[in-house]
Order: C-alpha cells, then sequence, then structure tokens
C-alpha cells in the first residue's frame, strides 16, 4: 500500500489527467464546421441554422490575400499558388484556406449541412486544425469559452447603423427607466485595423459618475443581442465598444 503522502501527491496528478482527457474528448466531439471555424467563427440560430461569422483569422487572412493579388498585379507576376500561399501565411502565424474565407456570412440551414461544406473545401485542414486544438486541448477551450457566440443579429454595416442601433438601445433603456432621460450625444465611429470592422461608440451626456455607469452597464446589456467578441492574440476582442461620457448633449432623448 502507497504511503499517504504519495497518495496525497499523486490526486493532483490524477485530476490533471482527467480534466486533459476531458478536454480533449470535448475538442473530438467537435463538428468539423466548429473545428474549421474556431474559436468564434460561427451563430447558432434559434431554428438550428448556423451562420458564417469572420474569426480574426480569417480577417487577417482575407487582407493578406487581397494584398497579396494587388501585389502580384501590379507586378505582373503570377497569382501564389496555395503552398506558397500557406507558407507565408505561417510566417505571419496565421492561416486560414481561401475557400473557408469566402465562406464568411454564409447560412447553412443545419449544423450538419455546415460541416458538410466545410469538410468538402478543406477536409485536410480541418483535420490537422483538429489535430493542432488536441495538442492543448484544455487551452484551446479556454480560448473559445472567453469568445461570445451568442449573437443573432448581424454587426452594424455603416456608421449611421451603428448609431441608430444604438439610438434604438437608448430609446429602449429609457422607456424601461433603466437610464434616466436627459439630453444625449451619440458618436459612433469605425475601425478596421485589424482586418475585422469595429464600432467605438460614445454616448455623451451631463450626468454624475454612478448614472454614466449605469448608462454603460445598462446599454452594454441592450447591445448584447447585436454583440460579440472575437479572439485575437489569445484575448476577448468585442466588436462594438462603448463609452457614456460627460458632455454638452445636442439630441435630446424621449422621455
Amino acid at each position: 500500500m502507497l504511503p499517504s503522502r504519495l497518495l496525497l501527491r499523486s490526486h493532483p496528478i490524477r485530476t490533471q489527467l482527467a480534466a486533459r482527457r476531458a478536454a480533449a474528448d470535448a475538442i473530438r466531439a467537435q463538428p468539423a464546421y466548429r473545428i474549421a471555424l474556431w474559436p468564434d467563427g460561427w451563430v447558432l440560430e434559434s431554428d438550428g441554422a448556423v451562420r458564417v461569422v469572420d474569426t480574426h483569422a480569417m480577417a487577417e487572412a482575407r487582407r493578406w490575400f487581397e494584398m497579396a493579388e494587388r501585389t502580384t498585379a501590379t507586378a505582373g507576376r503570377r497569382p501564389l499558388t496555395a503552398a506558397e500561399q500557406r507558407r507565408a501565411m505561417r510566417l505571419l502565424g496565421v492561416y486560414v484556406p481561401p475557400a473557408v474565407v469566402a465562406l464568411s456570412g454564409r447560412r447553412f440551414c443545419s449544423e450538419e449541412v455546415a460541416s458538410v461544406a466545410l469538410t468538402l473545401v478543406a477536409g485536410d485542414w480541418i483535420t490537422e486544425r483538429r489535430r493542432q486544438l488536441l495538442a492543448q486541448p484544455e487551452r484551446a477551450l479556454a480560448e473559445q469559452a472567453r469568445a461570445w457566440q451568442g449573437s443573432r443579429h448581424q454587426c452594424p454595416a455603416s456608421a449611421d447603423a451603428a448609431e441608430g442601433l444604438l439610438r434604438q438601445a437608448l430609446d429602449a433603456c429609457i422607456a424601461e427607466g433603466l437610464v434616466p432621460a436627459a439630453r444625449y450625444r451619440l458618436v459612433s465611429r469605425c475601425e478596421d485595423g485589424f482586418g475585422l470592422r469595429r464600432w467605438r461608440c460614445a454616448v455623451e451626456v451631463n450626468l454624475d459618475p454612478y448614472a454614466r455607469a449605469r448608462a454603460r452597464e445598462a446599454l452594454n446589456t441592450a447591445l448584447i443581442p447585436w454583440n460579440r467578441a472575437v479572439i485575437r492574440d489569445g484575448m476577448p476582442m468585442p466588436l462594438i465598444t462603448l463609452d457614456v461620457r460627460v458632455g454638452h448633449g445636442s439630441r435630446a432623448a424621449p422621455a
């Protein structure tokens, strides 16, 4: 019989091994479309349909493909082969096949159909991607958990759309008594420096710090159905960020 001190020492090891096995089993059970779009490139809609949305890697790959196409066309050189694209992009730490990038925005009627479609265009790459995730399954699942998958709406397509969405959220919060009636000024601007279109929204209003904090919390909650986070360098990056700050509002909010 093992001494008690050895039993105590072996218990954490057994727990760690069990957790790793459970994480690996969870990765193996993932459908092919989720492995292809890992960690945050899909939205599972209420009717069971799957909508493909950009991951940070997909957006970076698209930007790289467009840049390479412009460069080769300008220089009069032949386009890069798939193998050359893969080698070049892996030097940058990102590679997503063009056929997968091209599916962004597509809607499939079920998870099974999404998996079949992605396997047809990138089956070998998905197999390789699953193997990479299985090398560190707990880390892969932790990364995926930091990306919120709940949005069932498209992100705003323009500054006017972002401001309209913020106005809609603000009106709803005022009507429900979550935000005080006051004069608000809304500002929205687009940033796409990382290949993904992001929106920085601000609400300017003359309220005390406590009231501004409550307004920020209420508005962020109201924006949840339109917002999501993408993982960049292992950290979640919301596509819509909101600030509520002191300002001289020029637009009257409805009571």
